[in-house]
C-alpha cells in the first residue's frame, strides 16, 4: 500500500501548524516496523523559495500589498504545475494537510482513482484564517476577490473522500465560526470524518536555573503560560487572572515566553515577559502549573508538551481541550470563567508540593500511554489500511 502525504519532507520542523504536526508523525513512522505500507512526500523542488532571504524579509513589509495580491490569485486561479503531480495515480491515498494544496490538485484529482484525505489544521477555516492576516485597507481593496475564496475550503472538504480531525471536540470553532455553512458541510458529509489525537515525539531535560536567572524565590508558586498573545489564545483572559492572583498573593509569579504582540503584558513586577525563546520548555518546567486559557482551539500542541514535561494544567474548557475531560484522573483542571480559574489556581497553591508533584506525574504518564509518536503513527498505520 503507498501512501503520498502532500507535503515536502525538507518542510518539516519542530513547529506549529502542519509542518510541526508531520514532523511528529514522521517520527513515530521511523519507529513502526511495517513493511506492508510506504509512506512518501512530494518531491523535493529545486528552487529556493525568495522568502527565505534576507532581502526578501526586509522589503516583504513594503510590499505587502503585492504578495497578499498574488496570493489570492494563486490560491483562486492557478494549479500545481504537471511535474508536482503527474504520479498521483501511483497511489492509493494522498494526504493533504491544507485546503488550499487540495484546492490548486483539483484538476489532476478528477482523474484521480484512490482515495483523498484532508486534514485542515486550523482552529478556524482556511479563508478566515487568511482574511484575519489583511489589514483593514486590503480587505477593502480585494473585496471581491475575497469573497470567493470561501469557496476554497468548501471544494476541499467536499471533494475529500475523508475528512482527519483528532478529535469531535475540535470541531467546535468550525461550528461557532463557520456557523450554518460547517453544519450542512459536516451533515452532508458526516461518514467523511475520521478521528485520531494528535501525538508528538519529546525528549527534554532542563538545564536552564529560570528561578535564579530571574530572581523568583525557591518557595514562590509559578504560573507558566507559552504562545501566542492574543484573544483567540486567551492571552487577554490570562492577563485578567494575573492581575487578580498577584494582588492577592504576593509569592505567586507569572513567568510567559512568546513575542508580546498584538497584547501587552501585565506592568508588574512578578509578570516576567521573556518574550520569544529557543526554551520554551525551561520556564514551563520551572513553573508550578500551566494555565491554558484558549478561547478556540482546535487540539493545541503545547497541551501535550506540558503534559510530557510532567506540569499541571489549569485549560479553559473549549474545543478539543475537552478532550482530555475524560482523563479525570489527571493533573487536568479545567475553568469556564475567569473566577473559575482563578479559584482552581488557588487550591492547587493550598496544595502540598509532594500533592502537586503527585498530579503531574499523572500527566506524564498519561503522554507516554497515549500521546507519544509511536502511539501517533500506529493510529494512523491502522487508519490508512482501513480506507484503502
Amino acid at each position: 500500500m503507498k501512501v503520498l502525504i502532500f507535503k515536502q519532507r525538507s518542510s518539516l520542523a519542530p513547529t506549529g501548524g502542519p509542518n510541526g504536526y508531520l514532523y511528529n508523525l514522521m517520527a513515530g513512522f521511523e519507529k513502526v516496523d511495517d513493511s506492508s505500507i510506504c509512506i512518501e512526500f512530494l518531491p523535493e523542488s529545486s528552487n529556493k523559495s525568495i522568502k527565505k532571504t534576507k532581502f526578501w524579509k526586509i522589503i516583504r513589509k513594503y510590499i505587502k500589498i503585492l504578495i497578499d495580491y498574488k496570493k489570492i490569485n494563486n490560491m483562486l486561479y492557478s494549479t500545481y504545475s504537471n511535474d508536482k503531480i503527474e504520479f498521483f495515480n501511483d497511489y492509493d491515498l494522498i494526504h493533504f494537510h491544507s485546503t488550499e494544496d487540495l484546492y490548486r490538485s483539483r484538476v489532476f484529482l478528477k482523474n484521480y482513482k484512490g482515495k483523498v484525505l484532508l486534514t485542515s489544521h486550523s482552529p478556524k477555516p482556511f479563508f478566515m484564517e487568511f482574511m484575519d492576516s489583511l489589514s483593514c485597507f486590503e480587505k477593502k481593496l480585494f473585496k471581491k476577490k475575497l469573497q470567493k475564496i470561501e469557496a476554497i475550503d468548501e471544494f476541499a472538504f467536499n471533494r475529500s473522500d475523508f475528512l482527519i480531525f483528532p478529535c469531535i471536540e475540535a470541531e467546535e470553532p468550525y461550528y461557532n465560526l463557520w456557523g450554518e455553512k460547517y453544519k450542512v458541510i459536516h451533515e452532508n458529509n458526516i461518514n467523511k470524518y475520521r478521528y485520531i489525537p494528535t501525538g508528538i515525539t519529546f525528549n527534554y531535560e532542563c538545564k536552564t536555573d529560570v528561578k535564579s536567572k530571574y530572581g523568583i524565590p525557591k518557595d514562590a508558586f509559578v504560573i507558566s503560560y507559552v504562545g501566542r498573545h492574543n484573544e483567540v489564545k486567551g492571552y487577554d483572559r490570562l492577563k485578567a487572572v494575573g492581575k487578580i492572583l498577584l494582588k492577592k498573593h504576593d509569592n505567586l509569579y507569572f513567568i510567559v515566553a512568546g513575542v508580546e504582540k498584538p497584547i501587552k503584558g501585565l506592568n508588574h513586577p512578578r509578570w516576567i515577559e521573556v518574550g520569544w525563546t529557543r526554551e520554551p520548555y525551561a520556564y514551563i518546567s520551572a513553573s508550578d502549573c500551566f494555565i491554558l486559557p484558549n478561547r478556540q482551539t482546535y487540539f493545541d500542541i503545547i497541551m501535550l508538551e506540558v503534559l510530557a514535561l510532567s506540569k499541571v494544567v489549569v485549560a479553559s474548557y473549549t474545543g478539543g481541550n475537552k478532550y482530555f475531560e475524560k482523563y479525570d484522573d489527571s493533573g487536568i483542571i479545567f475553568y469556564n470563567s475567569i473566577n473559575e480559574c482563578v479559584d482552581n489556581v488557588e487550591k492547587l497553591m493550598r496544595l502540598s508540593h509532594e500533592e502537586i508533584e503527585n498530579l503531574a506525574n499523572t500527566n506524564k504518564l498519561l503522554f507516554e500511554k497515549d500521546f507519544n509518536e509511536i502511539v501517533f503513527a500506529k493510529k494512523y498505520i491502522e487508519l490508512y489500511k482501513s480506507l484503502k
